[in-house]
């Protein structure tokens, strides 16, 4: 399940992970971004995944590559919030597809994410 946060920070997008991923999850959550993204600027993203627990599949994990690649230079700064090798992993694998900065940032910090990644 994701759910949509940030919704008072102008044009930035925030949304949190929650459970496993599947395939109709990230479907609603790229329809979501295409909607939210037809603004000319480029807003910020703050990826919460602290409470991820992985993809409910391959079509779910292929899905969510299609995001990623579909979006990779829509965002100006995406902050990824969540701990461990997985999320570590991931963070580095994204920031091969993206030109965004893209730090991990521990979930402690979430806080500093949002500033980071709405900051002008």
């Amino acid at each position: 399940m994701f759910i949509e946060t940030l919704t008072d920070h102008d044009d930035n997008i925030g949304l949190a992970c929650e459970g496993k991923l599947s395939e109709s999850d990230l479907k609603r959550m790229h329809a979501l971004l295409h909607q939210r993204l037809q603004e000319p600027s480029k807003p910020g993203l703050v990826l919460d995944l602290t409470r991820f627990e992985g993809y409910d599949g391959p079509s779910a994990l292929l899905e969510d590559l299609k995001i990623d690649t579909a979006h990779r230079n829509d965002f100006r700064r995406v902050a990824v919030v969540g701990e461990g090798a997985l999320m570590e992993w991931g963070t580095r694998f994204a920031d091969v597809l993206t030109k965004a900065e893209l730090p991990q940032l521990d979930p402690s910090e979430a806080d500093a994410a949002i500033a980071w990644a709405v900051d002008r």
